[in-house]
C-alpha cells in the first residue's frame, strides 16, 4: 500500500466515524459549529510529556448540542480509536481499533471545562498506552480521582467514573435518561467501545468501593444524576 493509499484509507476511517456515525449518534447537524477542540501540547505537559507524538495532536473533542432526542450537552473523544499502525490489510474488524474506545461526557451546560477533561484523560491514556507513563488503560467501573473539584471550586464532584450507555441493571430507568446511542460500535479499522464518563463524589466513590458500581449507578439513576454530570450537584450518599 502506497502512502497516498494509507492516507486515504486514514481517512475513510476517520470519516466514517467522525461525520457518518457520530452525527447518527449524537446529532444529525454534527458537532456543534463544525469545530474539533484539538489536543495540544499544553495537555501533554500537565501530565509530564514535552513531546507527544504528533499523531496525537490530531485528536480531540468534538462538542454537540442539544437535540430533540437528547436534552444535555454531549462532548465525545475522537482519535482514541485511531488504527495506528494498522493499514488496510493488516487491520482485523474483529479486533478492537486503535485504543478500542472514545469518551462521552454529558452535562447540562456548554462550558470549557468537559474539553479540558477530556483531553486530560486522553494524554494520560494515549501516554500510557504508548508506555510514556505507568498506569493502565481505563476499563468500565473505573473510578479516577482528579484531585480537587470538577468544574466548581466549591463543588463535591471529585471523582470520574467510567460506565457503559449498557450499564446492567437499569430496568425501568425513566426513557428520557437512557443514552440514546449504542455501547459499540464498528469501524472498518475493527470495533470500538463508547465509554461513558459520570462525575461522581468522594462519598459515591466510597460507596462504589464497597458496595459496588451498579448499586451506586441505581441510587444516581433514581435522582436523575446518570448520566449527566452536573457540577453543583449533591451526593447521593
Amino acid at each position: 500500500m502506497s502512502e497516498a493509499e494509507l492516507q486515504q484509507w486514514f481517512e475513510s476511517v476517520f470519516a466514517q466515524r467522525d461525520e457518518r456515525l457520530y452525527r447518527q449518534f449524537f446529532g444529525k447537524d454534527g458537532p456543534q459549529g463544525g469545530t474539533i477542540y484539538t489536543l495540544n501540547e499544553a495537555a501533554f505537559r500537565s501530565v509530564g510529556a514535552e513531546c507527544p507524538d504528533p499523531r496525537f495532536l490530531t485528536h480531540g473533542v468534538f462538542e454537540f448540542a442539544p437535540t430533540r432526542s437528547h436534552a444535555d450537552w454531549l462532548y465525545v473523544s475522537s482519535g482514541m480509536s485511531n488504527p495506528w499502525g494498522q493499514t488496510h490489510e493488516t487491520a482485523n474488524p474483529a479486533e478492537y481499533s486503535g485504543l478500542g474506545y472514545e469518551f462521552v461526557l454529558h452535562v447540562p451546560e456548554r462550558g470549557r471545562w468537559p474539553i479540558q477533561l477530556l483531553h486530560w484523560l486522553m494524554a494520560v491514556q494515549l501516554l500510557v498506552a504508548t508506555g510514556h507513563l505507568q498506569g493502565e488503560l481505563l476499563q468500565h467501573h473505573d473510578r479516577i480521582p482528579l484531585g480537587g473539584s470538577l468544574a466548581k471550586k466549591d463543588g463535591l464532584l471529585t471523582h470520574v467514573l467510567v460506565a457503559s450507555p449498557a450499564e446492567v441493571g437499569l430496568a425501568g430507568a425513566p426513557a428520557d435518561d437512557l443514552p440514546n446511542y449504542p455501547p459499540q460500535f464498528q469501524l472498518a479499522s475493527g470495533i470500538v467501545d463508547l465509554m461513558l464518563l459520570v462525575g461522581i463524589t468522594e462519598r459515591e466513590a466510597d460507596f462504589a468501593r464497597t458496595q459496588g458500581v451498579e448499586g451506586l449507578i441505581t441510587l444516581l439513576r433514581h435522582r436523575h444524576f446518570f448520566p449527566r454530570t452536573d457540577p453543583a450537584r449533591t451526593s447521593v450518599v
